[in-house]
């Protein structure tokens, strides 16, 4: 018991002490929910994840989980975000909380805590120190990588898991042992695919290369090997059925697909690539676009250590060269857009770029740890011309790095040089080293976790909404509620998986989708009117209008084309906008300003319509004059009062699923403001029926003229391939359970 517990100890001692690092640094840099001005993470987090997060646990712990809900833009399915954000088992912990920032920090710290374990039980199975399997831990864990992705919880699992992965994958082409790396690789695909899909680019590239290159096996052992490959992925694929079955719904019912794979939207130049070895330097893409940093540093000890590693007497050429083919590979990949490409998952990402280079930071690992079991102290003299030349690129490169990185890498270099000049294999040396990695890692980590100062706090505040309206204002204090789930801006779809073909019709209308129409946030009369957003005149989601509406087909430059025709067509009603000229107020050299008595309106230039949301804009100085038009009030007026009485009228309302009853006049289209999607299942008096697209996105229903009861219900059956999950899972424990008593028994017998 007590070697047990003595095995155990390092697991233990390491993810305390940096957990507690973690969040010493978060203490320090006031993020929630330690200071009471921070929020924890920034951008995306603030508005997408831990919105999500929250809003997912809140409804496991009050019972009002479904499938749809009408609270995010138009509607959407609750298994479209799940599979893109919140798959990951390890998000449960946040269930034994009910502040959305420490539920958020929950996620963050579990992760944490797994990847110090993975990676120490690497350390460990290659016969590293406690010491070195410690600097192992503190040093992945606080890469650049995590500095400034740490909020991104969906990519911390694969950051968290690829240590084990890697072991996994080692064990496949060393011994032909396949359970850790089909279980990992099950585990990485189910909780991101795309960065599943880097580690998997990965994977291929590094067996390849071991296998038929770098290892001395026979040609048929080659061949076994490539073989138990291919059947360790199927047992993968098989194990998470349940999630692909669910990409492909995704897939096909968004309407996602790939960007196109022209040049990328960003440049990696000499001189950042440069920058991004240089520990304290974590930077995103700038403006979302134009240069970027691969955040691929690790602090200055492994950086060291990696280059003596190909220094080192011990190590042998052909190791070398292979280490040196692998680094090669990874910097191809950051400077070539079409490997970048490919890395990305058949994407370029704007903002958030080289979201793979956690894959170079423990490559550069292993070397370390290599280079660490392989020491030779007469040896270790070479890295003083090393520290040396590493100095004078700094100093290089130093004027274009902020000034504290730029000082702290110099003290790091001339420490480093200090103790290679001095270095005596004992525990003074030993401690002075790793103590310099803790504080270093400390004010990197103050420096560059990444949070938030626009939000002031996090309170809790979740309210289950089930209304039949879909919201138009809130709580400006209502943090949770105000974003992603509380539809605040109606159709303002501030996340990477909505209905693509509602964005394009919502933009088209001129109206704010996350296609930056415009950028603000508004609210138009006759949006409100026709999509059920709660205002002085609003329509249930669910009413009848004209057929010609099937005959709507959108100009892409003309909003006011656009919202004339669509109008017309559902109601035959014309001529909705008053138009008013308007002369400049005032001039520049480039500019001409104008005023108005409006807050909305659309303005009309040489070149094109576009919306306006304040009293006062501005042109360009060769127009001379623009018109405006606003939406006659009057005319709504009459609008509603032709489709009031062809509203549902409720018998049932759940998010899920809407009853009701509904009079035409004549036959007719049933127009609904909910994204078209198959998982809704209609049935119009008890008869199934098809519905057609509206808009090339809503769904819509054709319908003769009387009184009809309609029922829809969405529903998506993953009943199949769950089961195929449970089998496959089921039935590989079991032969590996089977195979080791077996083994066991062999061997007592022996």
């Amino acid at each position: 018991m007590k070697e047990k517990l003595k095995k155990f100890r390092p697991y233990l001692l390491n993810s305390l002490l940096i957990i507690g690092l973690f969040c010493l640094i978060l203490i320090i840099s006031k993020s929630a929910p330690f200071g009471s001005k921070l929020s924890i993470g920034k951008s995306d987090a603030i508005y997408q994840y831990k919105p999500m997060l929250y809003n997912f646990i809140m409804r496991l712990k009050t019972g009002t989980l479904l499938q749809y809900t009408f609270n995010n833009g138009l509607g959407n399915s609750f298994f479209f975000n799940f599979a893109y954000y919140l798959t990951s088992p390890l998000n449960l912990i946040a269930i034994f909380f009910n502040n959305p920032d420490i539920m958020y920090l929950s996620v963050i710290l579990i992760k944490v805590f797994l990847t110090v374990i993975f990676c120490t039980f690497y350390a460990k199975k290659k016969g590293c120190s406690d010491l070195t399997s410690f600097i192992v831990a503190i040093s992945y864990v606080f890469s650049s990588w995590f500095m400034v992705y740490y909020y991104n919880i969906m990519w911390l699992d694969t950051f968290m898991i690829f240590p084990l992965f890697q072991y996994g994958l080692e064990k496949l082409i060393n011994e032909k042992r396949i359970p850790i790396f089909v279980f990992t690789f099950a585990y990485l695909y189910a909780t991101n695919f795309y960065l599943a899909f880097s580690v998997l680019v990965y994977a291929l590239v590094y067996f390849i290369i071991v296998n038929f290159f770098y290892r001395k096996d026979h040609f048929k052992e080659k061949i076994q090997k490539t073989l138990l490959l291919l059947v360790s992925l199927i047992i993968s694929i098989l194990i998470i059925a349940f999630y692909f079955h669910m990409l492909i719904v995704v897939k096909k019912q968004m309407g996602l697909g790939f960007s196109d794979a022209s040049d990328s939207p960003y440049i990696l130049t000499t001189l950042n690539f440069l920058k991004s070895l240089f520990f304290g330097n974590n930077i995103l893409t700038k403006n979302f676009s134009g240069i970027t940093y691969p955040n691929i540093a690790l602090n200055t000890f492994i950086m060291l250590n990696v280059i003596y590693y190909f220094l080192n007497s011990k190590i042998k050429p052909r190791d070398k060269a292979f280490a040196f083919i692998a680094i090669t590979l990874i910097i191809d990949c950051l400077f070539s857009p079409k490997l970048d490409y490919i890395m990305h998952f058949f994407h370029y990402v704007a903002g958030l770029t080289y979201r793979y280079t956690f894959i170079f930071a423990f490559l550069a690992i292993i070397l370390f740890i290599k280079n660490v079991n392989n020491f030779d102290q007469k040896d270790f003299k070479k890295m003083i011309p090393v520290i040396s030349i590493i100095l004078i690129i700094l100093l290089l490169i130093g004027k274009n790095m902020t000034q504290k990185v730029f000082i702290l890498n110099i003290i790091s270099l001339v420490f480093y040089l200090l103790i290679t000049i001095f270095y005596k294999d004992n525990k003074l040396f030993k401690t002075l080293i790793t103590s310099f990695i803790v504080i270093e890692t400390f004010i990197v980590g103050v420096w560059t976790i990444p949070s938030d100062e626009s939000i002031e706090k996090n309170r809790e505040s979740f309210k289950p909404i089930n209304y039949t309206y879909r919201l138009n204002t809130i709580d400006d204090n209502d943090y949770m509620n105000k974003n992603l789930y509380s539809n605040q801006d109606v159709t303002y779809l501030f996340s990477s998986m909505t209905y693509n073909d509602v964005l394009d019709t919502v933009y088209n209308l001129g109206f704010d989708s996350g296609k930056a129409r415009i950028s603000g946030n508004f609210y138009n009369d006759l949006y409100s009117l026709l999509f059920n957003v709660k205002n002085e005149l609003y329509l249930e989601k669910i009413y009848a209008v004209n057929s010609d509406i099937k005959n709507v087909k959108f100009n892409r430059d003309n909003i006011k084309e656009n919202t004339e025709d669509l109008v017309f067509k559902m109601t035959g009603i014309k001529d909705i906008y008053n138009e008013v000229i308007l002369k400049p107020i005032k001039s520049d050299e480039l500019v001409n300003y104008y005023k108005t008595d409006f807050n909305y309106y659309l303005v009309q230039d040489d070149e094109e319509i576009y919306v306006a949301e304040s009293s006062e804009f501005k042109t360009n100085k060769k127009v001379e004059q623009v018109v405006i038009y606003t939406l006659n009030q009057k005319k709504l007026q009459e609008i509603y009062d032709t489709l009031k009485d062809k509203q549902i009228k409720y018998t049932s309302y759940n998010d899920d699923k809407l009853e009701g009853n509904i009079n035409v006049s004549k036959d007719e289209i049933i127009f609904t403001s909910i994204p078209y999607d198959e998982a809704w299942k209609i049935t119009i008096d008890g008869e199934i029926v098809k519905p057609i697209k509206l808009l090339d996105s809503l769904i819509g229903i054709e319908v003769k003229e009387g009184e009809h009861q309609i029922i829809m219900e969405y529903k998506n059956d993953f009943s199949k391939s769950i089961f195929i999950s449970i089998f496959t899972s089921i039935s590989f424990s079991l032969i590996l359970i089977i195979k080791k008593v077996k083994n066991k028994r062999l061997k007592e017998k022996n």
